[in-house]
């Protein structure tokens, strides 16, 4: 499609949502008006993996399309930690800053705190939130650098990036012309636990505290892309996508499949994944195997930005507009350990580490068994070597090229 100019990107990222949670998934607990109307005129995947199987590396993932294993990134980081992103790495919100993009980010941050880390020196150019996660206690809320509020309550956090992502809307005008694009990261820390309740939702839902803070950011969401509608005018030129950082942990349907975070079964891997244009359109299902590793490239394109040139993921911008791009095999790491790999029907896990089980190697037809129940490795060997031949070469490349950030600067 020729558009004219760049579109707004809004990318609202939940934390561990299970797939079964949304209504456009079967879901009939949790109420999801908002994100159940973007699937009726946008498209949903049914086989997006996360990025990563923890929380850090999968972020990372998110903002720069390369595996957080790259970066010896840890699994959470957490106050004292110096690792996180390298100074100076290419993020999605650095590549569309160059483009012309005005680029907020609200909430949760979690990929460090050091010097050369801070959201603002990774390409944003608001940041309103939080360096960490809901595990985190007292956890401060900052407003770009400044520290604003030393211990937040977790049921607030969801409102008040409504809140923030809004006064950021109204000061483009001031700053920008209208007709110069936006891109808004929502970067909920719900629902992980602890599940802390605004008053306002509280005793909402069917599914308990859990439910409570879904519906509370499917409400907020709504009452923020009203707000763009309502100032924007154009609506056609802004691409609504949500989805969740892991799979679900303590609760959380994860649609009866094998497994919760943070292992490497498609129970706590396949997330949520919708997009839509404001605009519009018809709904439909991709059902090709895809990672949020490929939201940065994609958003590159989307943009018009120059995307770097070693990235992990794929570019499926035309994913947006009615096309079913090809998708190579989707690689599942455990922090560094890189564990599984699935390619079109099969799914292969393997033993890394100190996790040298005996009944690894594990293939699986997911088409057949999405539970990942019957492990037929022993009637397929042709497919298990070149699975297995296809994961060393990724693990090897990967582990060769492995450049840590910590507080300071690149090491």
């Amino acid at each position: 499609m020729v558009r004219q100019r760049p579109p707004n990107i809004v990318l609202a990222v939940v934390d561990d949502l299970g797939i079964g949670d949304l209504g456009t998934y079967g879901g009939e607990l949790i109420r999801t008006r908002t994100v159940d109307r973007l699937a009726r005129t946008g498209v949903t995947c049914s086989a997006m993996y996360a990025a990563a199987a923890t929380d850090t590396p999968s972020r990372a993932g998110i903002v720069t399309g390369r595996f957080g294993a790259r970066f010896g990134l840890p699994a959470s980081l957490r106050p004292g930690a110096t690792a996180g992103l390298p100074t100076g790495v290419p993020t999605v919100a650095s590549g569309l800053q160059a483009a012309g993009y005005a680029t907020g980010l609200f909430g949760q941050w979690r990929l460090g705190s050091g010097r050369g880390q801070h959201p603002l020196d990774m390409g944003f150019d608001r940041f309103a939130g939080t360096l960490y996660g809901s595990d985190v206690s007292p956890l401060g809320w900052y407003e770009d650098r400044a520290e604003v509020e030393a211990g937040i309550d977790i049921g607030s956090t969801t409102r008040r990036i409504t809140s923030s992502a809004q006064d950021f809307l109204h000061g483009l005008g001031s700053r920008r012309q209208r007709e110069n694009p936006f891109l808004m990261v929502l970067s909920y820390l719900v629902p992980h636990a602890p599940f802390r309740v605004d008053p306002e939702y509280a005793r909402s839902s069917r599914a308990g505290s859990y439910g409570d803070v879904v519906e509370a950011v499917d409400d907020q969401l709504g009452e923020l892309l009203r707000e763009i509608r309502r100032r924007q005018g154009r609506r056609e030129d802004t691409l609504v996508i949500f989805t969740s950082d892991n799979g679900p942990r303590y609760e959380g349907s994860n649609h009866g499949l094998r497994g919760r975070k943070p292992e490497v079964m498609d129970g706590a891997m396949l997330v949520p994944f919708v997009a839509a244009w404001l605009r519009g359109g018809r709904g439909r299902t991709d059902g090709t195997p895809r990672s949020l590793l490929d939201l940065a490239p994609t958003l590159w394109s989307v943009a018009g930005a120059t995307p770097p040139g070693d990235v992990d993921g794929a570019d499926m911008s035309a994913l947006f507009d009615g096309g079913t791009p090809a998708r190579g095999p989707v690689y599942l790491y455990y922090n560094e350990w890189l564990n599984a790999v699935r390619s079109e029907r099969w799914k292969l896990h393997v033993a890394y580490g100190n996790d040298a089980r005996a009944y690894m190697p594990a293939l699986y037809d997911v088409a057949r068994d999405p539970r990942e129940s019957v492990n037929i490795a022993e009637l397929f060997p042709d497919v298990v070597a070149d699975l297995t031949t296809q994961l060393e070469e990724t693990r090897a490349d990967v582990t060769a090229g492995v450049t840590s950030g910590a507080a300071g600067g690149t090491t």
